[in-house]
């Protein structure tokens, strides 16, 4: 399986502590910025390109699945993939970033679990997503927030799930998804200690590379974002 990571392009929030050093005011499931939408179109022309290459070598040519996360700047971000490389977007539950959708109490200093956005939102704005059928329609998040010691257990989930189901070596793989969370899987394909204080550095819009061959994982990249202008680099 060639598994290619891609993180969200620049959301509202990343554009909030770029320009404030703080997440003061930060929405619980924030839209794509300016420049995040003007990021997009290099990384699908990217992803595209990388397809096309593999499929002429004769690698990720029969199959490709591409997963996002249901947080909205991963479903915009995979958007600009299905669209570009003409490939459905599943909707995947267990690809969120860490601490799912939640706001900070001021007061108590509580973080509240919120739900989420709905299937009919997400059929409204983005109608290449396959909302999933295992999860509520009413907001997909609808519990409190994950707690540090349930994220890493959530990613070997997520590895576990995805070496079960795609087994031919030369099938690809795209996550959309965020940056805390490509540490926890970094980690657990690395086979790290959860709480290893090694960080995985992902831009926004950056892609990174793990090819899983019988026996070993190859890493031909990680953080890739050279497609990117480096005004738009974020």
């Amino acid at each position: 399986m060639l598994l290619f990571y891609v993180r969200h392009a620049q959301s509202a929030n990343n554009a909030l502590y770029q320009e404030s050093g703080s997440y003061d005011g930060r929405n619980e499931d924030p839209p794509l910025s300016k420049t995040g939408l003007a990021q997009l179109p290099y990384m699908a022309d990217f992803i595209y390109q990388q397809l096309q290459e593999m499929q002429a070598d004769g690698q990720g040519g029969d199959r490709v699945t591409l997963y996002c996360s249901l947080m909205e700047r991963t479903v915009a971000t995979g958007s600009a993939i299905a669209q570009r490389c003409d490939l459905p977007l599943i909707g995947h539950a267990l690809i969120h970033e860490a601490g799912g959708i939640y706001l900070k109490n001021d007061e108590t200093g509580e973080h509240i679990g919120l739900p989420g956005k709905s299937k009919a939102y997400f059929a409204e704005h983005y109608p290449l997503l396959q909302y999933p059928q295992n999860v509520p329609q009413d907001g997909w998040w609808n519990k409190p927030h994950e707690e540090r010691e349930e994220r890493p257990a959530r990613a070997r989930k997520v590895l576990d799930d995805l070496l079960a189901k795609h087994t031919n070596p030369d099938e690809a793989v795209i996550l959309v998804s965020h940056a805390e969370f490509f540490n926890h899987l970094t980690r657990c394909i690395l086979d790290m200690p959860p709480d290893s204080n090694a960080w995985f550095e992902m831009m926004n819009c950056a892609v990174s590379l793990f090819d899983f061959q019988e026996g070993f994982i190859e890493i031909p990249y990680l953080n890739r974002h050279h497609f990117i202008p480096a005004e738009l680099i974020t």
